[in-house]
C-alpha cells in the first residue's frame, strides 16, 4: 500500500509525472495479483454440469454486453 499511497501523490502532485503512474500501475497490479492469488476455491459439491453452465451463461452475458456496446458506437458515430 505505500509505493501505491506514494504514486498516487505523485499523480496529484504532477499528473505527466512517469515515476507516479508507474509507481500507482505497479503497486495497483500486485495488490489485485495478490488478493487473486490468496482465494482458494472448492468445487467439492459442484458437478462438471453445473460448472459448464455457469461459464457458458457468463461468457454469453459478457458477449451481449459487449454486442450492445458495438451497437452504441455504430449509431451514435464521432
Amino acid at each position: 500500500m505505500i509505493p501505491f499511497m506514494f504514486g498516487i501523490g505523485l499523480i496529484f502532485f504532477n499528473g505527466k509525472n512517469f515515476l507516479g503512474w508507474l509507481l500507482t500501475v505497479g503497486a495497483l497490479s500486485a495488490l489485485v495479483f495478490g488478493v487473486i492469488s490468496s482465494i482458494r476455491f472448492s468445487f467439492n459439491t459442484m458437478t462438471a454440469f453445473e460448472l459448464i453452465m455457469i461459464l457458458v451463461l457468463s461468457f454469453g452475458g459478457l458477449g451481449l454486453f459487449l454486442r450492445s456496446l458495438k451497437a452504441i458506437d455504430s449509431r451514435y458515430p464521432d
